[in-house]
């Protein structure tokens, strides 16, 4: 510890000068847990390499690092370490290793201290498991107090996954932003035991930031959309781009969300094709913007839900879908197949205040949409 002294009327006084103390900033929180594998992301106070240690049920230490081309990551403050070749449904605990590197020459390296966390712990995903939890919400909007209410009137602590149906942010422009947004509060609620799946939204396409908004929720197939299977349901998550026309004059000539869109159809369509979809007993879809709309009067603003309906729908109604869930328009709304020629499924649009969970029991899930307040804003049973 360096300190600084200096003298005022005759009288020298000691003071300790000292720049922050190396420390872990932010997280750990999971990421794209699996039967097999798991995602530890966190940041420090400065550059430096990191890891993850792993402690099994018979006292088993390993250690494991980002690895890529041959060089372990460092002189880095973001750490995304993926671990994989672990047992399914089975605990580990884990704690997080970091040492500073002050000073990064081609021939010598020089570091400063080492810093260890406590431990967590977390359990791989059951293939076998008839039973699963979720819970969804969206639209929070840099409010993470609000976010922290959703998340326990909806018993977060039981939850085996929380999707982030989009915009969690209004844009991204600063590295911060997401954590102060909603990962700060999930860590602190239940992300060092438990994932949340990001499905980004229209807003977080926003901002200089946003082309590296995939680090926060980093996944093997380096994509936002994607398919996943926890025992005998099968989640598919689409990312629905911009709301406006690529040409609208505020993304300034920076988007192909259509092309993209339709990249992702192309997608869906093959995986609903698949052996693995077809052998699950339940498919939800996650999507922040809903498959159709009611209202739609032709605006700019309305360009994106018409292309998912035009895109999308005709391969929704061949899907076997079961729940879909959605947000962006602000205001509930239950779009319910029985009393709708255009759905063969049900679609709960998330508002700004509410939040869904849903539990599967066997051939049952139960589903209940709760509002800020505390109310039940809907309740119902599928049964398969």
């Amino acid at each position: 510890m360096k300190k600084l002294f200096f003298c005022l009327m005759g009288l020298c006084l000691s003071v300790q000068a000292f720049a922050q103390r190396y420390s872990f900033d932010h997280g750990p929180y999971l990421q794209e847990l699996t039967e097999d594998g798991a995602t530890f992301v966190f940041t420090t106070s400065a550059k430096g390499v990191s890891w993850v240690e792993l402690r099994a049920a018979d006292g088993t230490l390993s250690r494991h690092y980002a690895l890529e081309d041959g060089l372990r990551d460092a002189y880095t403050t973001f750490n995304a370490i993926r671990v994989e070749n672990l047992s399914p449904a089975t605990r580990y605990e884990y704690r997080l290793g970091s040492k500073e590197i002050v000073d990064f020459q081609p021939y010598k390296v020089t570091f400063g201290d080492s810093i260890v966390s406590r431990w967590y712990a977390f359990s791989t995903s059951d293939p076998h498991a008839e039973r699963c939890s979720f819970i969804a919400l969206s639209d929070m909007h840099q409010q993470p107090e609000k976010l922290g209410r959703l998340l326990s009137l909806a018993g977060v602590e039981s939850a085996d996954r929380v999707f982030y149906v989009g915009d969690m942010m209004d844009y991204y422009a600063d590295e911060r932003m997401p954590f102060e947004s909603f990962i700060d509060k999930s860590v602190e609620m239940f992300a060092t035991e438990r994932p949340f799946v990001l499905v980004r939204g229209n807003h977080e396409t926003r901002g200089d930031m946003a082309r590296s908004y995939a680090r926060y929720a980093p996944n093997t197939s380096g994509k936002y959309y994607g398919a996943y299977r926890i025992g005998d349901v099968m989640f598919v998550v689409l990312d629905c781009g911009e709301d406006k026309p690529d040409d609208f004059w505020v993304y300034a000539g920076l988007t192909d969300f259509d092309a993209y869109r339709t990249e992702q159809a192309e997608w869906f369509a093959e995986l609903i094709r698949s052996k693995e979809y077809r052998s699950a007993r339940w498919h939800v879809v996650m999507n922040h913007f809903p498959p159709l709309s009611d209202t739609d009067d032709g605006a700019p603003e309305g360009h994106g839900v018409r292309e998912i309906t035009a895109k999308f729908l005709p391969l929704y109604r061949k899907a076997g879908i079961d729940l879909m869930i959605s947000g962006h328009m602000h205001r509930y709304q239950f779009l319910d197949p029985e009393e709708r020629s255009d759905l063969n499924f049900p679609v709960i649009v998330n508002s700004t205040e509410s939040v869904v969970r849903a539990d599967i029991d066997g051939r049952t899930m139960k589903v209940c949409v709760k509002g800020l307040d505390g109310g039940t804003i809907k309740e119902f049973t599928v049964s398969r």
